[in-house]
């Protein structure tokens, strides 16, 4: 299911529940009410709010449980945090000057995730559930630290944005900011220092999973074609298949799931050039005189079969002994699979009695070789085409049965949780209106000036601050969607 079907279904859906709701509400107004009340729910326009207070009891026992350690734990996540302010500050205005400095292709350090723009539709499950767990462990640490400094916890729950999930918890605020400010910042930073912790052990557990796995599978030799599309221009017989192991395209060796990536990028920069026989060239050579094509580039063949395409020979520093063309009409599949050398790379040497040779393509599709664990796949067309329509795993399965299904969902699951609790933790800390880094700044400021400047004047630095680091979190989203959409 693509992007825009998944849309479309999540809005028919909040569209039948609005019906339901205001018919409900209508027609059995009190029986409804009621049932609402009771369990806690609430539906309005593209949101579903959950609220309960049944998780009050265990969460103020877990609390009282071990105070000693959860005052280590809160007072040590308290001065972490405040570490990783002015580090969230430097990163935050590093990725905002990358984002209008750089090009559109280029990478940026912290950017906002736009389903269907940068992430996978296919891996909106995975977005959604990490945002669940890491809100969850966020506001976990909220009502601990809470419990512990004898603040109220009113209520827990959970709020869904249009497809954005995350919970929340209901601290009752006037006696949260009545307990001394050490004790109120604590209980801010807590859910900060969650998401740290488990960001970290999201990384740890991501790199062990190689030597968790390595019974069943083998890790850093190559990757499995997990699943293809059927519609794929290089599916078939000829081409993958599920279950297909690649070592290697062109001359670019293939390790995992990231090298498989820089290897379609290489193609796509450099078009590949292969070492090939001279007695194949001259046995197949079906040159015509050297015309222009019409897009401007050189053509020796003369268009009668489809299977051939002009090549062009790459001199190197011992071929002017050679009589061979410069120039040559062959059969590309046919003396590309009997071509294992390639000399893309200068000075595109080749063994004894071979020579470079490279392809000239009327279009700016290119020539891949893919070897595979059984075949070589030869396919001329877009490298984007193969990323897009191909899912490959880092993991080859060692025994028939072994599928790459589960290590490639946890791997997926335990990449998502860390960089999305890291995020939750920048997003946090820093001084956005609403974010717990608004209420961090207003303590900071008051600790630090309010005897020196007055009530007043820490109130108009913490808003000038948060105003202005709100703008710059707007406008940083606000170009990095034009860069992406509408360039």
């Amino acid at each position: 299911m693509d992007i825009t079907t998944s849309l479309i279904v999540i809005l028919v859906l909040y569209g039948v529940l609005l019906f339901f709701d205001n018919f409900f509400k209508t027609c059995a107004h009190y029986p409804y009410i009621k049932f609402l009340e009771g369990t806690g729910f609430e539906i309005k326009f593209f949101s579903i709010k959950w609220r309960t207070k049944a998780f009050n009891r265990l969460l103020i026992r877990w609390g009282n449980s071990n105070l000693r350690f959860f005052d280590w734990w809160f007072t040590a996540g308290l001065y972490c945090t405040l570490w990783f302010l002015p580090i969230a500050i430097i990163l935050m205005l590093y990725s905002v000057f990358q984002n209008f400095l750089t090009t559109r292709d280029q990478q940026i350090l912290i950017e906002p995730v736009v389903p269907g723009v940068n992430l996978p539709a296919s891996e909106l499950g995975y977005y959604s559930c990490s945002l669940i767990v890491c809100s969850i462990i966020h506001e976990l640490g909220h009502a601990l630290a809470a419990v512990l400094d004898d603040v109220n916890l009113l209520e827990v729950g959970a709020h869904v944005f249009f497809v954005l999930p995350v919970a929340y918890v209901n601290l009752a605020t006037d006696k949260l900011f009545a307990v001394e400010r050490k004790k109120t910042l604590r209980i801010i930073c807590a859910g900060i220092w969650h998401n740290l912790v488990l960001s970290l052990i999201a990384v740890i557990i991501y790199l062990l999973l190689p030597s968790m796995f390595s019974i069943f599978f083998s890790v850093n030799k190559g990757v499995t074609v997990s699943q293809i599309g059927k519609n794929s221009p290089i599916f078939g017989h000829k081409g993958l298949v599920t279950g297909d192991v690649i070592y290697r395209i062109n001359d670019c060796k293939v390790f995992d799931e990231d090298s498989w990536y820089g290897c379609l990028s290489r193609v796509k920069k450099q078009q590949a050039a292969f070492c090939i026989n001279h007695d194949l060239i001259r046995s197949l050579d079906e040159s015509v005189p050297l015309k222009h094509s019409d897009n401007g580039k050189l053509d020796c063949c003369d268009g009668a079969k489809s299977e051939n395409f002009c090549f062009e020979h790459l001199s190197s520093n011992d071929d002017d002994v050679l009589e061979l063309p410069n120039h040559a009409c062959l059969p590309a599949r046919k003396v590309i699979e009997e071509s294992p050398n390639i000399c893309t790379s200068s000075p595109h040497s080749c063994p004894i009695n071979r020579f470079c040779f490279r392809p000239i393509l009327n279009n700016t599709a290119s020539i891949m070789t893919i070897t595979c664990r059984n075949k070589l796949v030869i396919y001329l067309g877009y490298p984007e085409d193969v990323s897009r329509s191909t899912e490959i795993s880092s993991y080859i399965p060692k025994l028939f049965f072994t599928s790459p299904f589960l290590p490639d969902l946890v791997t997926k699951f335990t990449m998502y949780l860390a960089f999305i609790s890291f995020g939750l933790a920048i997003v946090n800390v820093l001084p956005f209106v609403f974010m717990d880094g608004q209420y961090i700044s207003e303590i900071i400021v008051d600790i630090l000036l309010k005897k020196r400047i007055g009530n007043k004047k820490c109130k108009l630095i913490v808003g000038v601050v948060t105003t202005l680091f709100t703008l710059m979190l707007l406008l940083h989203c606000l170009y990095f969607f034009y860069n992406k959409i509408f360039v």
